[in-house]
C-alpha cells in the first residue's frame, strides 16, 4: 500500500502536468475585484480543440470534463489559511458584434488566459498584499488584437502605531482599448493597447479612533499604443488631504481636497486640433458612508471639479460629480445594488473637450444554494458632449443600455464555473455610431 506521503506526491505531479497541459491549450485572464482583494478567475465554455501541442493530430475534449478532472487534486493543497496561492484562469467568449459597427457587424471569438500568483501576508502590524498574473488574449479571426499582459497590484498596509496608518499602493493595467470610443473606419483592427500605472501613499492619523486627519500623494501615467487624441497619454501628480469621522453605529463621513498637475504627452501645444501639454486640476469632495440596518447601507458621493488647460482655455470646465450607492439584503440569500452616477471626463474632439456621462444601474444577486449563485444586471445612461473645440459643436448625446445575467456554481470550494450572456446598445444623435451588441460565453475559476 502506497504511504500518504507518495500519495501526495502524486496528486501534486498529476496536478503540475494537467495545469500545465490546460494552459497550453488556452489563453487568457482576468482578475475580478473582492472587497478590494483582486481574485483571479479562470473561464472557458466549449470543447477543446487542442493543436499539436503534444504529438497528436487536432482533438475535440469535453472542456468541462478537463477542468473538473483538473480542479479536484488542485482544491486539495488550496488552505485559506496559507498567504501565497498560485492561480490560473481560461475563458471563452462569443461577440456578434466586435467593433461595435451600425451595420455589417464582425464577429469573433476571444480565447482568454491567465497564470499568476497571490499573496496576502500579515506580519505583527504590517500587512502586504501582492497579486501578479500573465495574461494572454487571442482572437480566432482577427489575430492582429491578439495580445499579452502583465498585470499586477500590490499594498503595503503599514502601520507605525495602532492610531497611525496607511497604504503604500502601486498597480498596472494593460488592456484593449473598448471600440466604443476607439474607432478606425477605414482599418477597423487597429490594435491600441492601453497601460495604466497608479502609484499611491496613503496616511491616516487618529489619535482617539473617531478624528482622522488623512494625506497622501497619487501619481498616475496612462499611454496608449496607437494614436488616441481624445483620450491621449498623460501623467499626473496629486496632493490628497482632509479629515473623516467615524460614527459609534460603523458610518463614517469624509471630506477631501485633491490638486492635481498633469502633462500630456507632447511637449508643444497644437494650435489647430487645441492639443494642449498640461493641465492644473482641483477638486473637492465629500463622501458620507452611511449604514442604515444591519441589512442595507448607503454610500454617497458629491465633489465639485475644475480643470484648467496651460494654453488652450476652450478645453477647460468644471461642474459638480456624485454618485450614490445603495445595498439592500432582505434575507441571507438575496441582495440588490442600486446605483445613480454623473461623471465628467475629458475627451478631445473636434468639437468638444470633455463628456458628462448619467447612469443608472440595478445589480440582483441570488444564491440558489451555497453552490449556485444566480447574478444580473441592467444599466442605462446618457453620454453628453461638451465644451468648446475648433468646430462648432454638433451637441452630440448617446444613450445607450445593456442587460446581463450569469449563473455561477461552485462544486468544490476553490473551483467555480459559470456561463454568462450580454446585450448592449446605443443610440446616437450622430449618424453612423449606433450600435447593438450580444456576448456570451462561459467561465471557470481556480485558487491551488
Amino acid at each position: 500500500m502506497k504511504s500518504k506521503r507518495n500519495l501526495l506526491l502524486e496528486m501534486f505531479e498529476r496536478s503540475a502536468l494537467q495545469t500545465t497541459f490546460l494552459l497550453m491549450a488556452f489563453g487568457r485572464s482576468q482578475a475580478v475585484n473582492n472587497g478590494g482583494l483582486s481574485r483571479l478567475v479562470v473561464q472557458i465554455n466549449r470543447p477543446l480543440n487542442i493543436p499539436n501541442i503534444i504529438g497528436l493530430n487536432k482533438i475535440q475534449v469535453n472542456t468541462l470534463f478537463l477542468l473538473s478532472f483538473v480542479a479536484f487534486p488542485l482544491t486539495a493543497f488550496a488552505d485559506e489559511k496559507d498567504p501565497l496561492h498560485a492561480i490560473a484562469g481560461v475563458s471563452w467568449e462569443h461577440d456578434n458584434n466586435l467593433f461595435l459597427l451600425p451595420s455589417s457587424k464582425r464577429s469573433d471569438n476571444i480565447t482568454k488566459s491567465y497564470a499568476g500568483i497571490q499573496l496576502d501576508k500579515l506580519y505583527s502590524l504590517q500587512r502586504f498584499k501582492v497579486n501578479y498574473t500573465l495574461n494572454s488574449y487571442r482572437y480566432q479571426k482577427n489575430k492582429s488584437l491578439n495580445f499579452s499582459a502583465h498585470n499586477y497590484d500590490a499594498a503595503w498596509l503599514w502601520s507605525l502605531t495602532p492610531r497611525l496608518t496607511g497604504t503604500l499602493y502601486a498597480d498596472r493595467t494593460q488592456s484593449l482599448t473598448d471600440f466604443q470610443d476607439f474607432r478606425n473606419f477605414t482599418i477597423r483592427t487597429v490594435k491600441n493597447i492601453r497601460v495604466t500605472q497608479t502609484q499611491r501613499f496613503e496616511a491616516d492619523f487618529s489619535p482617539h479612533g473617531v478624528w482622522h486627519l488623512l494625506g497622501g500623494i497619487t501619481r498616475k501615467e496612462q499611454k496608449n499604443s496607437e494614436t488616441f487624441i481624445e483620450q491621449d497619454n498623460f501623467s499626473s501628480v496629486s496632493l490628497d488631504g482632509g479629515v473623516k469621522y467615524d460614527f459609534r453605529s460603523g458610518s463614517s463621513i469624509t471630506m477631501m481636497g485633491h490638486q492635481r498637475n498633469g502633462e500630456y504627452g507632447r511637449k508643444t501645444p497644437n494650435f489647430l486640433s487645441l492639443s494642449d501639454t498640461g493641465y492644473n486640476e482641483k477638486e473637492a469632495e465629500a463622501k458620507l458612508n452611511w449604514l442604515l440596518s444591519g441589512q442595507s447601507r448607503l454610500n454617497l458621493r458629491a465633489a465639485y471639479l475644475t480643470r484648467d488647460h496651460d494654453n488652450f482655455s476652450q478645453r477647460d470646465y468644471s461642474g459638480m460629480e456624485g454618485r450614490a450607492d445603495y445595498y439592500w439584503i432582505p434575507t441571507g440569500k438575496l441582495q440588490f445594488g442600486f446605483s445613480a452616477n454623473s461623471i465628467l471626463s475629458s475627451y478631445w474632439n473636434s468639437d468638444s473637450s470633455y463628456t458628462r456621462e448619467n447612469t443608472l444601474s440595478f445589480s440582483p444577486i441570488y444564491n440558489l444554494s451555497n453552490k449556485i449563485r444566480l447574478s444580473a444586471n441592467a444599466s442605462i445612461y446618457e453620454r453628453t458632449f461638451l465644451g468648446g473645440g475648433f468646430v462648432p459643436s454638433t451637441h452630440r448625446v448617446d444613450r445607450g443600455k445593456s442587460v446581463s445575467a450569469g449563473i455561477d456554481w461552485s462544486p468544490w470550494r476553490n473551483f467555480t464555473l459559470g456561463t454568462n450572456l450580454r446585450y448592449s446598445s446605443r443610440d446616437s444623435n450622430i449618424s453612423g455610431l449606433d450600435y447593438t451588441d450580444t456576448t456570451a460565453g462561459v467561465d471557470a475559476s481556480i485558487l491551488f
